[in-house]
């Protein structure tokens, strides 16, 4: 009989934990309650649970990012794998956070919640629990967002609907996986596998060890951590742990989404409330009005004069920005932005957080 994973479960709240209170759901389940409520999860694994905080995620801060994934390093010490619940308002956020801070990632860590709470009948969260189970179980490294049976790579996901089962969607790459059923439909043969999309999982890997190379230049080591003197460890010396905690993260980024009257002032706010960086939401695929009376290329280049980055990303979903196409965006590459390509905007944030360019 083969021995089942250790895998380690970090509750956070969310929905998937969330009963009805006076003034409507909040968390309340506790990472023990949902194990009980869904038995089935230690057919798939010996589970370690852990309530790291209990919070509606729409109150889930940048701080609580360090805390999750400080959370994560400790439990990835002595177990083969994790599955963090999480509200799935900002699940794409904490996912893309995760997806940097959690640098040279030997395991898998799998992120997810659900529409509707674990006490509801009629319920996804049992499903999601199950399926991130299996992928944390599986083996293959990385940060996944688990959810109506997709797998997707962590910095790809964003939340596309509020209250349908397929709420998230995978931005500008495919799913790296699926789980499903297999067997010819009867009750004994059913059981569920993984289809992992190889090409997928290559592509996004290196794409992201890449994010990590930058990280790993930017702070001399690999490994910002209060706790540990940088000359003491060498990223040389950490090449064996099962990741390494990348916790650098300033949150004064300002996002602001263009739209038809808005003053260029929107954009110098950022100066004058001290902010390191300003994202902006273009149109389409990459447009940043210039025309009078509200030009904003002058305050864009008056914000990179002072220091701020400024980056641009765009308010549509899928296919990313190019600011080489059309005049409206050559003029702001000239001006000094610089284009996030085809991320998230999630992913487009947290990396202006972490001063990844």
């Amino acid at each position: 009989m083969t021995q089942k994973k250790k895998i380690a479960f970090l509750a956070t709240g969310g929905t998937i934990a969330s009963a009805k209170g006076p003034e409507g759901l909040r968390p309340a389940f506790t990472e023990k309650e949902m194990i009980e409520l869904v038995p089935e999860l230690s057919d798939i694994a010996d589970i370690q649970g852990k309530l790291i905080m209990n919070i509606d995620s729409s109150n889930m801060q940048p701080e609580d990012w360090k805390v999750i994934a400080t959370e994560i390093v400790e439990a990835l010490k002595k177990c083969d794998g994790v599955v963090l619940s999480h509200g799935t308002d900002t699940m794409a956020y904490t996912s893309s956070s995760l997806t940097y801070m959690l640098m040279d990632l030997k395991k898998p860590v799998a992120v997810t919640g659900a529409q509707k709470s674990i006490g509801e009948e009629q319920s996804d969260a049992a499903k999601n629990l199950v399926d991130s189970f299996k992928v944390a179980a599986s083996g293959v490294p990385g940060v996944f967002l688990v959810f109506n049976g997709d797998i997707i790579i962590g910095d790809r996901a964003t939340k596309m609907k509020t209250a349908s089962f397929d709420a998230f969607s995978s931005v500008n790459a495919p799913p790296a996986g699926k789980v499903r059923e297999s067997g010819d439909g009867s009750a004994d043969s059913k059981k569920l596998i993984i289809e992992w999309n190889d090409e997928v999982l290559w592509q996004e890997t290196r794409r992201i060890k890449q994010v990590w190379a930058k990280l790993k230049n930017e702070s001399g080591r690999g490994c910002v951590d209060s706790s540990i003197d940088p000359q003491s460890r060498p990223i040389k010396g950490l090449e064996e742990e099962p990741v390494i905690l990348y916790d650098n993260l300033d949150p004064r980024v300002l996002l602001v989404k263009l739209y038809p009257g808005i003053e260029p002032e929107v954009l110098l706010l950022a100066r004058e409330k001290g902010y390191h960086s300003v994202l902006i939401e273009s149109f389409g695929s990459g447009g940043v009005p210039f025309r009078e009376p509200r030009n904003l290329l002058p305050a864009i280049q008056e914000l990179i004069s002072s220091g701020i980055t400024v980056a641009v990303t765009t308010q549509v979903p899928f296919e990313g920005v190019n600011l080489s196409l059309y005049e409206v965006g050559v003029k702001a590459l000239e001006a000094g932005a610089i284009s996030m390509g085809d991320m998230t905007r999630e992913a487009a944030l947290v990396r202006l957080m972490m001063h990844i360019i």
